[in-house]
């Protein structure tokens, strides 16, 4: 990456967490009144609303701290952390006064340590995905990349949409307080015949978790009988711990949607115990990355238009009015944790995606070559949402998932992989391990 790309895309993100962090820019230039909001920043409240507050700070400067390590030169550990910490401070520091001109905004000391925290969070998920790669990049694998990377993200995403259930859970009205308080009303109100709701459309999003948890365990060199047991053990686990923290967010608790995940996570599970020798000896070479390409490709559309239900009369043209179009004006308005949490989850979704076109590029020049087509299918999937029952489209959606096949693709290369071959072009050699 060339000086002028890496300055562009910084300042891009500049601007980002500016229009995050001071739009409408209705400033208020009368300096006695910004004073009292700056001595306010130093004695911060610390209400659920601040909490939301300083969790969406620490993911969006975490983004820059990502930003910053994937487009600087390698370095020592120290010489990729310490910079995008103070860059994110100065950063920080910098917004919070200007903030104190805005009469609607509130100057935290909070947010700037929030930032801080963010900035050295997202440079440390750079640092240590790179080295994980990179410890694993001799290792056998199906497409010539740790299958883990894979799992390990989907799992994520998977995992911050169980928690939140947006499209089929409702908080439970009355319930307030702090989180022992709300789990007690929740359990109070769990009804057991809940048992018998199965969300069915949860099951094509959770069966390919089991089926990638076993496919990565096997490449770390797993028998596949325990991966098959260590991955239906862990879903139980993971999926019932969920559920249970649906109480301390006042969500219902539902017996039915953990039955459903844990089933579908093994069910996925035993189709690889079941088929992947077979899938590993049919399907070889290129064609094996292209196949793996396309399902997740189908995977993320499914994702994109949960929960599967046409909007009877879409308003289309109001869909795409201009805070749909302004990066992160979008969900300003939500003040909850999943307006967090949905972007985490596009980020964790898309960045496999990158990681497998930066070593099997449908082209390696061209239209098709990089990460575009992954852009294409971030850009399709948020265009069908106005047509969705309960979405609509969100430009942020669209970078998020840009930034993060940007990111996995970096995070790849710099662990040291190089280009296998093209997935488009007819097979002429192997080009991976099987």
């Amino acid at each position: 990456m060339t000086r002028v790309q890496t300055l562009l895309l910084r300042a891009a993100y500049v601007g980002l967490l500016i229009l995050a962090t001071l739009a409408p820019f209705q400033f208020d230039l009368n300096l006695r009144a910004a004073l009292q909001r700056f001595l306010a920043a130093l004695h911060p409240d610390y209400t659920p609303g601040h909490v939301v507050d300083a969790v969406r700070n620490i993911a969006l400067f975490g983004g820059w701290g990502a930003l910053w390590t994937v487009t600087a030169p390698p370095g020592t550990f120290r010489e990729m952390l310490v910079p995008p910490i103070l860059s994110g401070l100065g950063l920080s520091v910098a917004l919070e006064l200007t903030q104190a001109l805005l009469p609607f905004r509130n100057t935290s000391l909070l947010d700037v340590v929030m930032n801080g925290l963010g900035a050295l969070a997202g440079a440390y998920l750079i640092v240590g995905l790179v080295a994980a790669i990179r410890f694993r990049r001799h290792d056998k694998s199906h497409v010539g990349l740790p299958g883990a990377l894979f799992a390990g993200a989907y799992l994520t995403a998977l995992g911050l949409e169980a928690i939140f259930a947006p499209f089929r859970l409702t908080p439970i009205s009355g319930v307030s307080g702090g989180p022992l308080g709300r789990f007690q009303a929740s359990l109070a109100q769990f009804d057991w015949r809940s048992g018998f709701d199965f969300p069915a459309g949860d099951i094509l999003l959770f069966l390919p978790a089991g089926f990638l948890a076993v496919t990565a365990l096997v490449e770390m060199g797993w028998p596949r009988p325990n991966a098959l047991r260590l991955t239906v053990a862990g879903g139980a686990l993971i999926w019932a711990g969920a559920e249970l923290l649906h109480g301390f967010l006042a969500l219902p608790i539902q017996l039915g949607a953990a039955l459903t995940h844990v089933a579908s996570m093994a069910a996925g599970a035993g189709i690889a115990f079941r088929f992947l020798p077979g899938i590993t000896r049919a399907v070889r070479g290129r064609t094996r990355p292209r196949y793996l390409f396309w399902c997740y490709a189908a995977l993320l559309l499914l994702w994109a238009w949960r929960p599967y239900l046409l909007a009877m009369a879409p308003d289309v043209a109001g869909q795409f009015s201009l805070g749909r179009l302004v990066p992160l004006q979008g969900s300003a308005p939500r003040l909850d944790l999943y307006s967090v949490a949905d972007i985490a989850e596009s980020f964790f979704l898309f960045l496999p995606l990158g990681a497998l076109l930066a070593v099997w590029p449908l082209r390696r020049r061209g239209f098709l070559s990089g990460f575009l087509p992954g852009i294409c299918l971030a850009t399709v999937g948020e265009l069908g949402q106005p047509f969705i029952a309960g979405r609509y489209f969100d430009v942020t959606d669209i970078l998020v998932g840009t930034a993060a096949m940007g990111i996995g693709w970096a995070v790849v290369r710099r662990a040291g992989f190089t280009p296998y071959g093209e997935m488009l072009r007819a097979p002429t050699a192997e080009g991976v391990a099987s």
